[in-house]
């Protein structure tokens, strides 16, 4: 909800609302004293220690002062257990971190040969960083095969991400040895899955009725030195922060005639979202509203919910075309300031066989594609052309539209992941918006409507996800409403009966990633003796994947793609000339296309000249691609 003045008639005092959708700037006054706040500031100081005692948080860096109620814990879609096996989770619930975790290790134990599962780091709290890893390890190390690299849950609410990759962990290890794609795929590729990027963060949304984006590293959203002390409140307890609706002669709001539930905008009133629909001009008499996030003014500087837990938003946290807050909110007093986002560049890193990124978010039902912090006429025409056809490929799959991350050149986003990851690791990335909403367009006019869409509500969801409006006496607005969708889990996720169909949806899209990495084969080494105890050895190399060894033009621009090599050592014998070490060059693969540099062959070949010094001489050979993977050879000379 955008910024609003509500012009409120009642008297006294100012009052700034901020709602947790975004909805900042609304003014209010109103003629009712608050309560006595030391009272407030007792409890919730105190209530801020037990949580840091309980979630391990560091001396100096105290959990937040959030409400985390019995209720919240204990609905479904929180994550309660209900008849789960670990190895086998549901697809009809969120899961927490430790139930993740769980599951990760369950299947590490079920499945020794194709899995390992490890940190990669600590939050804030103590909480590990988890990665499983898949692959066949009869074929291989993972070191040794390409690599693609999938995430989830970086944003605290946006829980489907977590989903969608767990699920994919779940679909490979239990479809290994019944679908031929999915065992060809584990035989040969490495796959490192990261469920929960921000698990504190997830948690904390999970359980409770907060909204944030970020980890619960306290922050000072608002500049008054303060942190997270103006979070949303759920003042009825129902285990939601909703909406309120305040009444207001120059509110740009109403009641629909059509069902009281949904508010419709005033002609005229522009600006903010407060309830959807269109707008009909309202009849005589008709009563205006202000329609505003539930909360109250808890730290008394006269606005409201406009500094919640945490504030950091991680995915502005990368250090390519990092931005200062002023140019970037939420980026973090410097890149990589988060051990969530400096566990990903090491891991990254440190894994040189990744070629992609998979970068799970929510919502909208769409996929953001490069570019993502830069203009697109900064990306050379193959790259351009190599991320339009892996774009297409998602459109094709899901049916859903693939659109450019970065589409303003003066207000773009700063300190993004995938544009790390293309500018500074030389892989193409994507950040898929997963969950595009609910309803059936009963009327058939092309466009699902609010009333369609609480019709659609009522009679296949049990009218689960609306608080109906109800009266409520505000300490500083008076008497208000408060209701409305359960956000978290109509706008910003799936309900519960529509997350299964969600996570399956993208499942052939991301095996697909995978598979067009480029793959390093030995098609033939000969041994060739010339006399004098001295060989001739040539090694027969092919490409045989999809895309090239190098993957983008990008990576060949900034030196950072490393050539295919042929590294050998020798047992009973010496190099004649060299040091054992061929660079093959770059291979193309299957795929046409390419620029300035690019490799015009898939093939290519190495050869080394040895001399025997001992008995039984011996020739180890690797052929190295990062991206390609090793290929490893041992043979006599002979």
């Amino acid at each position: 909800m955008g910024n609003r003045e509500l012009g409120c008639h009642r008297g006294l005092r100012a009052l700034r609302l901020v709602g947790s959708a975004g909805n900042a700037g609304t003014t209010m006054r109103t003629n009712r004293r608050r309560p006595p706040r030391c009272g407030r500031a007792i409890l919730m100081l105190a209530l801020a220690a037990v949580l840091a005692a309980c979630s391990g948080a560091p001396a100096g860096d105290p959990a937040p002062a959030t409400t985390i109620t019995p209720a919240a814990a204990a609905r479904p879609e929180r994550g309660g257990s209900g008849g789960e096996a670990p190895a086998n989770p549901r697809w009809d619930k969120y899961h927490t971190s430790a139930e993740v975790n769980t599951s990760l290790a369950a299947w590490a134990q079920k499945f020794p040969t194709l899995t390992e599962v490890y940190s990669i780091g600590q939050t804030l709290r103590g909480s590990p960083l988890m990665v499983i890893e898949i692959t066949n390890k009869a074929t291989g190390s993972a070191a040794d095969k390409p690599g693609y690299y999938y995430d989830g849950n970086i944003h605290a609410g946006e829980l489907t991400g977590g989903e969608v990759a767990l699920h994919f962990a779940w679909y490979l290890l239990n479809n290994y040895g019944r679908d031929e794609r999915v065992t060809r795929l584990v035989d040969t590729r490495a796959i490192y899955i990261r469920p929960k990027f921000n698990p504190d963060g997830a948690d904390l949304a999970l359980t409770s009725a907060q909204t944030l984006r970020s980890t619960p590293r306290p922050y000072d959203q608002d500049g008054d030195g303060l942190l997270d002390e103006d979070p949303p409140n759920d003042l009825d307890r129902d285990a939601h922060i909703t909406q309120m609706r305040v009444p207001n002669p120059d509110g740009a709001w109403y009641v629909s005639p059509d069902d009281p539930r949904l508010m419709l905008r005033r002609p005229g009133a522009g600006g903010g979202r407060g309830g959807g629909g269109s707008s009909p001009q309202p009849p005589e008499g008709t009563r205006f509203y202000d329609v505003v996030s539930e909360g109250i003014d808890d730290d008394g500087d006269g606005r409201v919910n406009e500094d919640g837990v945490g504030g950091i938003d991680m995915n502005r946290n990368f250090p390519r075309n990092w931005g200062l807050e002023f140019e970037q909110s939420g980026a973090g007093p410097y890149p990589l300031s988060e051990p969530e986002t400096a566990a990903t560049v090491a891991f990254l890193s440190l894994h040189r066989n990744i070629t992609g990124i998979f970068h799970g978010h929510t919502s909208g039902g769409f996929v953001y594609r490069l570019p993502s912090t830069t203009a697109w006429s900064n990306f050379s025409a193959p790259d351009q052309a190599l991320i339009l056809e892996q774009s297409a490929r998602y459109e094709e799959t899901t049916e859903q539209a693939a659109v450019p991350s970065y589409t303003n050149p003066d207000v773009h986003r700063h300190g993004t992941l995938i544009s790390w990851g293309y500018w500074d690791f030389g892989v193409i990335g994507f950040v898929p918006e997963f969950w595009g909403g609910m309803g059936i367009d009963y009327d058939e006019d092309g466009e699902i409507s609010d009333l369609e869409r609480l019709r659609y509500h009522d009679a296949e969801l049990e009218r689960s996800y609306f608080t109906e409006w109800a009266p409520f006496d505000h300490p500083e607005l008076g008497p208000v409403e408060i209701g409305g969708w359960h956000s978290k889990f109509v706008n910003q996720n799936p309900p519960l009966e529509l997350l299964q169909r969600e996570v399956e949806l993208y499942v052939p899209w991301m095996l697909w990633l995978a598979e067009i990495a480029p793959q390093i084969e030995v098609t033939d080494v000969a041994v060739t003796a010339e006399g004098d105890g001295t060989f001739r050895v040539r090694i027969d190399v092919v490409n045989s994947g999809y895309l090239p060894t190098n993957l983008t033009q990008r990576a060949l621009d900034a030196e950072i793609a490393v050539p295919v090599r042929a590294i050998a050592e020798l047992t009973g014998a010496e190099f004649v000339g060299g040091n054992g070490r061929v660079d093959i060059g770059h291979l193309r693969g299957t795929r046409e296309g390419g620029g300035p540099g690019a490799p015009t062959s898939s093939t290519g070949s190495a050869e080394l000249v040895v001399r025997a010094t001992g008995d039984n001489p011996m020739i180890s050979l690797a052929v190295v691609s990062e991206r390609g993977g090793t290929v490893r050879r041992r043979l006599p000379l002979r």
